[in-house]
């Protein structure tokens, strides 16, 4: 349900109430609780927050409550200095209403910088009926059990919906959004925290609720949520996935600040955390970053813990695509964690049917610049397809599938297959060349796994190697499917559009399609030339670069020889121009 379709179930079927102004810090009540509007003001001839509680939900239709206290009445002003508080303990609204503290602004103008001029104090607001607007508080605890609330404008508060559904939280600041138990609900555009989305027990998930979306004004900056234990240990989870189905998480910034360049929070070290059971889950567009919880004494000083994605408990169905995870906003590997993606390799998890990238446009994930892995499996984890996406700059692999006992690092291909661990410990290909001709990639190799099934081999390319020799892969180049014989071989010959600079380096990964488990990256090798007459800088064109590298040599040196007679002359310029290409 789309933004607009929400706000029209908010304010649609009400019938229209009346404006009751809180004119007083009082929270007193000095008449019995059964009165109306038309009873207001009551014997000390001013209205209270409590006392429009009582009559707004005594009156047909639905009530605005707007504000304007004095001055001369605001307190705390050294805790919550240029805003009225008040202190009315819970403040409970049954029926349909409009709280609209943004009248308060109107009233005696923008007297606090940092934000609204409303502030519950010691206490909070329940909207227990549906179709409520809240909108206008500061520093303020707003929960609501109901359905089709619009809680929008708030500035450094927390939000909770329990229960309901068909809610819409938008344009926010402050620490955590809980969504309780609760389904199709709304979450855009705001500054918080953390956002936490929790169901209970195996029957009652939090379903289809949306975070973020498609549009630049649906993007939240959820900044980073965590703190230390006593020994320095840092802990925080900034979205949290608790017993939810349906759920998407679309163009957000996490972890970051909002501008997407430093680090939210030095104790959030989990960016997305899944626990129970997820299902039908999509991460799409987002950019997850700055997830890296720094140790404290005095037993974790100068020590690191993060995980960018972090998928544990159970469930099928998650889908990560088209994410930034490590990169800054200027699209630099700079804000990694210890860890990108992790399915089930710090945590247990039976999850299954786990998809990272894909090979359609806008659908491979950037993951880069982490402590140790880009993306690891777990021993016990199976399905998990990784496919088209740029995976470089970590430190050490770039996909690890953890032996038994969670055993870390390359693990090599053995006869037929037959070993075990995550995703089924799957063999990677061997690569025997790659080599450039033209604006094509020409690649040979083999693939020795199960007999008799079918795989999809993809390619990447990287400016260099990894330390380990094994990947990664930093440009998707295309793909190749391959059966296995019932010796378990199969060999590919296969050429791919696309043009890689000669002395970068070629790897490869594998994925069985009947359970969709893919491989390590394969050993690297190095991409050679196809020596095309003319094409003096390697880029596998001949062109306007290559003319001027000739055109500075001609009669000076042999740096654009051609012909292999030590000039550069008349001769080379004509072979040149004869492969030119543009």
């Amino acid at each position: 349900m789309n933004i607009a379709l929400l706000s029209l179930v908010a304010i649609c079927g009400t019938a229209a109430g009346e404006t009751i102004v809180v004119d007083t810090s009082s929270v007193s009540i000095d008449f019995g609780g059964s009165q109306m509007v038309s009873d207001l003001p009551g014997p000390d001839g001013v209205v209270s927050i409590n006392e429009a509680a009582i009559a707004s939900d005594n009156t047909p239709g639905v009530q605005t409550v707007a504000f304007n206290v004095p001055q001369s009445e605001w307190e705390y002003q050294w805790l919550y200095p240029g805003r009225v508080v008040l202190r009315p303990g819970t403040v409970r609204f049954f029926q349909p209403v409009i709280l609209d503290a943004t009248t308060q602004t109107d009233f005696t103008g923008d007297t606090n910088p940092d934000g609204a001029e409303v502030v519950i104090w010691s206490g909070a607001l329940n909207i227990i009926g549906d179709d409520s607007t809240v909108k206008g508080f500061d520093n303020t605890a707003i929960n609501t059990s109901a359905s089709n609330e619009v809680i929008e404008e708030n500035t450094n508060s927390s939000f909770s919906i329990f229960g309901g559904s068909g809610s819409i939280i938008r344009n926010n600041t402050g620490y955590t959004i809980k969504i309780d138990r609760s389904d199709n609900n709304l979450i855009v555009g705001n500054t918080v925290q953390r956002v936490r989305i929790w169901g209970f027990g195996s029957s009652w998930l939090a379903t289809n609720n949306i975070v973020g979306g498609p549009n630049p004004e649906d993007r939240n900056h959820i900044t980073g949520y965590g703190t230390w234990s006593e020994e320095g240990y840092p802990s925080g989870t900034t979205i949290q996935l608790y017993k939810t189905s349906g759920t998407i998480i679309e163009n957000n910034t996490i972890g970051t600040t909002p501008d997407g360049l430093q680090q939210g929070n030095l104790a959030s070290n989990v960016g997305i955390g899944f626990e129970g059971e997820n299902f039908d889950v999509l991460i799409k567009n987002n950019l997850i970053a700055g997830i890296l919880g720094h140790g404290q004494g005095p037993h974790h000083q100068g020590q690191l813990f993060g995980w960018a994605v972090l998928i544990g408990g159970g469930g099928s169905g998650i889908d990560i695509i088209g994410n930034t995870i490590g990169l800054d906003a200027n699209n630099q590997p700079t804000l990694g964690s210890v860890f990108g993606i992790d399915v089930g390799g710090s945590v247990f998890s039976s999850v299954t049917d786990v998809t990272i990238g894909g090979t359609q446009p806008g659908e491979g994930n950037v993951i880069a610049g982490h402590l140790i892995n880009g993306i690891t499996v777990g021993d016990d984890i199976s399905g998990v397809t990784i496919a088209g996406n740029s995976i470089y700059g970590n430190t050490e692999l770039g996909i690890d599938l953890l032996e038994p006992n969670s055993v870390y690092g390359t693990t090599f291909n053995d006869p037929l297959d037959s070993d075990i661990g995550g995703n089924g410990l799957q063999n990677f290909p061997n690569l025997v060349s790659a080599v450039r001709e033209g604006s094509s990639l020409h690649i040979t190799g083999e693939l020795h796994s199960n007999p008799l099934n079918n795989y999809n081999i993809e390619f990447f390319a990287s400016s260099s190697c990894d330390a380990s020799g094994y990947g990664e892969g930093q440009a998707f180049q295309g793909s190749t499917m391959v059966t296995t014989d019932a010796a378990g071989d199969a060999a590919f010959d296969v050429v791919i559009a696309g043009s890689v600079p000669e002395g970068w380096m070629l790897s490869a990964t594998a994925t069985r399609e009947a359970d969709g488990s893919t491989s390590e990256f394969s050993a690297c090798i190095p991409v050679t030339g196809d020596s095309i007459l003319g094409d003096l800088d390697g880029d596998g064109d001949v062109d306007q670069a290559d003319l001027g590298i000739l055109l500075a040599a001609y009669g000076q040196n042999a740096d654009g020889d051609i012909d292999g007679d030590g000039d550069t002359d008349q001769a080379d310029l004509g072979i040149l121009l004869a492969n030119y290409t543009g």
